[in-house]
């Protein structure tokens, strides 16, 4: 074998070598790109969740915050009423009311804490 022989023979080895090297490049990009996208696809939908689960839960905040909103709107009518007889009454009822909504209040942020924390 001559020297020009074994360039030549080197060299067909090296191009074969590099054409596989592409074709496996070329797939693990293929791979690569593929994953990417599954993983931004992956990302998109929890993203979409998490947006829906926000949804939901200020939909359920406006709900109990206009529930609450409702109910004082009904105590303060009740104290402009012009029949203020029996004030001690009402006094008595509005305390109990107030502990009550303090009461709904801290649970109601409880359970919003124990969602933040998932």
């Amino acid at each position: 074998m001559e020297l020009k022989d074994v360039i030549l023979s080197t060299l067909a080895e090296m191009e074969d070598d590099h054409i596989i090297e592409k074709q496996t490049s070329g797939f693990i990009e293929k791979k690569e790109v593929s994953s990417s996208k599954s993983v931004e696809k992956s990302i998109e939908e929890n993203y979409n969740d998490d947006e829906e689960e926000k949804h939901s839960h200020a939909d359920s905040e406006v709900k109990y915050l206009s529930s609450i909103r409702e109910r004082l709107l009904v105590l303060f009518e009740g104290f402009q009423a012009p029949n203020n007889a029996n004030i001690e009454a009402k006094v008595d009822m509005t305390l109990n009311f107030l502990e009550y909504m303090l009461a709904t209040i801290d649970s109601r942020v409880e359970i919003l804490e124990k969602g933040n924390k998932k």
